[in-house]
């Protein structure tokens, strides 16, 4: 028997209650929060409360981000979290941008590579290119995070005054999520037919995958984090 509540349109009401078995059936897109924050398997029955619990998380804090990557019009109330969940919440960030510093964009570029191979050398100059110039892009976004936002909300956490106000360091905080699309339609409409259709999938699954873990991303540190 289920152990959460569903509304009028049958979508599940995450709770506290919630086994977390039964969270990660609705949907698998929620199994990067589990991973970020460092959630060792197995769960057995635990409830969303208990696991929390176990880690020294807050489970509203912890639905949140779950409701972000179920949702794509989630809006998060942040009066639910407390001073202490921006601890956890900035160990989450530091983990994404290893996940796409580390994973995501090396396994882009070894697709990339692996596409190009049947183009001739003019088309393989200009896309390799274009992957390169947008690769960098996102790997200066990340550390001028890492460098510059999360420093300064570790100062605010430790009650010390920073430089500049949080709204002013995100006014620096390009969108970087747009670029992928570019990428996407030159890998489906107009590489020729000698390019692999298998390995093209598979970029194109990577591809889709950093877009929607961007657009997450940037909704976390522009919703919940600035506030």
């Amino acid at each position: 028997m289920k152990s959460y509540r569903t509304d009028t349109a049958m979508s599940a009401l995450l709770s506290k209650d919630m086994k977390i078995v039964e969270l990660i059936d609705l949907s698998c897109d929620v199994l990067p929060v589990f991973l970020r924050l460092d959630m060792q398997l197995p769960f057995g029955d635990r409830s969303v409360e208990e696991l929390c619990r176990q880690y020294g998380l807050s489970s509203d804090m912890f639905l949140m981000l779950c409701q972000i990557y179920l949702s794509a019009d989630v809006e998060p109330d942040v009066t639910l979290l407390e001073g202490e969940d921006l601890r956890h919440l900035l160990r989450y960030l530091h983990a994404s941008h290893r996940y796409y510093t580390d994973v995501l964009l090396p396994s882009i570029e070894s697709g990339v590579e692996r596409v190009l191979k049947a183009c001739d050398r003019k088309q393989s100059l200009i896309v390799r290119k274009f992957y390169d110039d947008y690769a960098d892009e996102v790997r200066a976004h990340l550390e001028y995070e890492e460098q510059v936002i999360f420093p300064y909300v570790e100062r605010v956490i430790a009650g010390l005054q920073g430089e500049v106000s949080i709204e002013q360091s995100m006014a620096n905080h390009s969108d970087i999520c747009d670029k992928v699309d570019d990428m996407k339609s030159i890998i489906i409409k107009y590489l020729p037919e000698s390019c692999p259709t298998a390995e093209r999938y598979e970029l194109l699954c990577d591809l889709f995958r950093l877009r929607d873990d961007l657009s997450k991303h940037t909704l976390i540190e522009v919703a919940v984090l600035t506030p």
